[in-house]
């Protein structure tokens, strides 16, 4: 039998509520938390960005169909979604560098957890 890529999009029931992170342990009310914490993280940023709200949908898909594959206690939720916000950038040409979405998601967890406004240094193991 061939399989094309159309073949694996769509994902049935069992997939669903079989998922990687119910697996690790994951109950169903913290990994709907987690992902739209990371929906929203990506929102945020896609706005400081100024990216057009397509970018910032295609970022979520991404970031869904990921954790469809992936467990949450795995990936941490925020370094995906910064990866998913810098990938749907280049898959949609609105090109951001990989600094600049370092950069943004730095300051939103700076103000999300009342922390001091801080340099990022890229070279630190931070």
């Amino acid at each position: 039998m061939i399989y094309t890529t159309i073949d694996t999009f769509y994902l049935t029931d069992q997939q669903l509520t079989n998922s990687p992170s119910r697996k690790d342990g994951i109950d169903e009310a913290t990994e709907t938390t987690l992902r739209i914490y990371g929906c929203d993280l990506i929102q945020e940023s896609g706005i400081l960005l100024r990216l057009p709200q397509a970018v910032i949908a295609t970022a979520q898909v991404l970031f869904h169909r990921f954790y469809c594959k992936k467990s949450f206690a795995q990936f941490n939720v925020k370094k995906v979604a910064a990866s998913c916000v810098w990938l749907a950038s280049k898959l949609e040409e609105n090109p951001r560098k990989a600094r600049q979405v370092l950069i943004i998601f730095h300051r939103m967890e700076c103000k999300r957890e009342n922390l001091p406004m801080e340099y990022l240094d890229f070279y630190s193991k931070v």
